[in-house]
């Protein structure tokens, strides 16, 4: 099994092949040496304000690589690994939001080096409203995918998703060929259905996401998901967004996915939406895709790209 790097690692940049969107456009992957912990990140040209993207958790960045190869002709975009995730160092012991938050605020401060539009998507939208809150300075525009915005309402509590967690901190660390196989039996919500569906069943024996997947779950320190196990009152400790989002200085989107969506519903409800909005400073909007959890937010990120007018007026930023 690849070793993760270790603190002492240098910043070492060198040029990313994608698997998945070949050829599109250059972006560079490097290291960044934190107080804590090194930190991979993906960065590419100076096109514009800096604009960052935060995975959710079990994730990498390659998990937004379409997305940021979207954004990245007008805008100067960022992508790290949390801690235990993807070429990032592993913490063991130390997966709570607060330790991530410690990462990101590192991270915009010492890398990106000036205010930034900050997109999170699940677990990394709670990263990003938490660090929006404690340092309001680093953000020039918050834009948050389906995160809830309290912990009462975290999905991780939901059987199938539950279950679906236990069985990939299972997995977490093992071969990649392992885990792709293992893969196919992960349960997944279908619409209309009481039970779940192995993975399988849904995607199809071809489907390239048990590969991909196999990649991000190999480099996963098992770890994070044992936090995430332990329940939103152990690993969200200080995530209460009633007392963050009004310290927010910057306008705010809110991205909610379809309570409905297929494979895995939305995380962020109506009531939610309803009362983050009254408790932002500066306003905001919110946002409902077509579509659940991962595929709906991210077909909503590139329709807000494509329309840039659109981004900058909610926003108000420049690119």
């Amino acid at each position: 099994m690849t070793q993760p790097p270790t603190a002492s690692a240098p910043r070492r940049p060198w040029p990313v092949r994608s698997r998945v969107y070949p050829d599109r456009m250059h972006l560079v992957q490097a290291l960044y040496e934190g107080s804590e912990v090194v930190i991979n990140y993906a960065e590419g040209p100076g096109n514009g304000p800096p604009f960052v993207v935060l995975h959710g958790g079990a994730g990498r960045w390659q998990h937004w690589q379409g997305f940021l190869e979207t954004l990245a002709p007008n805008w100067h975009v960022f992508a790290p690994d949390f801690r235990g995730h993807g070429g990032s160092g592993h913490v063991p012991g130390s997966y709570l939001l607060s330790d991530l938050v410690r990462d990101t605020a590192e991270f915009l401060t010492g890398v990106v080096k000036q205010p930034a539009v900050v997109f999170g998507h699940s677990l990394g939208g709670e990263v990003a409203v938490m660090l929006a809150g404690q340092h309001p300075q680093l953000f020039r525009g918050l834009i948050v995918g389906d995160a809830p915005l309290s912990i009462a309402q975290q999905g991780v509590g939901d059987p199938i998703h539950r279950a679906m967690n236990v069985m990939w901190h299972d997995l977490a660390g093992r071969p990649e060929v392992d885990i792709a196989q293992a893969l196919r039996q992960t349960p997944v919500r279908v619409p209309g259905s009481a039970q779940p569906h192995p993975a399988v069943e849904v995607m199809g024996e071809d489907s390239p996401w048990f590969a991909f997947q196999a990649v991000t779950l190999h480099q996963l320190d098992p770890d994070m998901l044992a936090a995430v196990l332990a329940g939103p009152d152990v690993m969200l400790a200080g995530y209460e967004p009633e007392v963050l989002l009004p310290r927010v200085l910057c306008p705010v989107l809110l991205v909610q996915a379809d309570p409905e969506g297929p494979l895995q519903p939305g995380g962020m409800t109506d009531e939610e939406v309803a009362r983050g909005l009254r408790l932002l400073q500066r306003g905001g909007d919110g946002v409902r895709p077509v579509g659940g959890h991962q595929d709906g937010v991210i077909a909503a990120g590139h329709r807000v790209v494509h329309a840039l007018d659109l981004l900058r007026v909610v926003l108000g930023v420049g690119g």
